[in-house]
């Protein structure tokens, strides 16, 4: 069976084996997500959890039962176990023999680390987009920011977040380093977490928005300079808030 979801004027279409299914992931507070039709269950799996994780639904510190999900997706705990394999190597979860699988505490440390490594790749590859670009994935990066604008009217951070994930991500894309995008989101899930709970908070989104556009006329307009001072202003901001979040958050962090 499958069930067409529409949310913020686009539609959404869920594959499910049955009904109880969903209301297994509902009753564990996870949103399900669309279900490729290339996708094997065990990478469907992966990626449900994990953007579970990354936009709190799986809040740090939680536990996660490889049995809960496993009925709930009516499948054998194999599938279930390989996608927390890949989940534990990228530090998004703990898990302990005899005692239990565990949501990772958001470490400041690997959240720096990624940020690091962002901010220095992608001033790179902002340097390079203000000097050659595709007119094609312009068109998208102004059509992402048309449905950025849309959410804000409609305070839908969670989507937000994904737009500007694939805005980014179209950037990579231009300059023919989706690799190298890949690499960095491997190591971000701690990173991603603090911008989930900085979006969540009362954020000026419209500011957010702003720089997302400056950085486009930067591109367009091959300013380069301009572009430059941009992403690392934009992609350092969330320095200023770790302290805040921690304080709001304390149970969040890992001490």
């Amino acid at each position: 069976m499958c069930r067409i979801y529409r949310n913020m004027n686009i539609n959404i279409l869920v594959y499910k084996n049955t009904s109880m299914q969903n209301r297994g992931c509902e009753a564990m507070g996870l949103e399900l997500l669309e279900n490729n039709t290339y996708e094997s269950k065990k990478d469907y799996i992966y990626r449900m959890i994990r953007k579970n994780i990354i936009d709190i639904n799986l809040k740090p510190g939680e536990v996660i039962s490889e049995n809960d999900i496993a009925n709930a997706f009516e499948t054998s705990r194999t599938p279930i176990r390989e996608a927390f394999t890949r989940l534990a190597n990228e530090e998004l979860i703990e898990i302990y023999p005899q005692k239990g699988t565990f949501v990772s505490l958001i470490d400041i440390k690997r959240a720096q680390e990624a940020k690091f490594m962002r901010v220095n790749l992608e001033k790179e590859i902002v340097r390079q987009a203000c000097r050659e670009f595709p007119d094609d994935i312009l068109f998208q990066l102004e059509a992402n920011i048309n449905q950025q604008e849309f959410c804000v009217m409609k305070e839908n951070y969670i989507t937000i977040f994904d737009l500007d994930n694939e805005m980014h991500e179209l950037i990579y894309r231009g300059c023919k380093m989706d690799r190298i995008w890949s690499a960095i989101r491997f190591i971000s899930g701690d990173y991603d977490r603090i911008r989930t709970l900085r979006l969540s908070s009362d954020t000026d989104w419209n500011a957010i928005i702003d720089d997302h556009k400056q950085l486009i006329k930067a591109i367009k307009d091959k300013d380069e300079e301009r572009g430059l001072k941009i992403i690392s202003d934009h992609l350092t901001m969330i320095d200023r808030d770790v302290i805040l979040l921690k304080e709001k958050y304390p149970e969040y962090f890992k001490q």
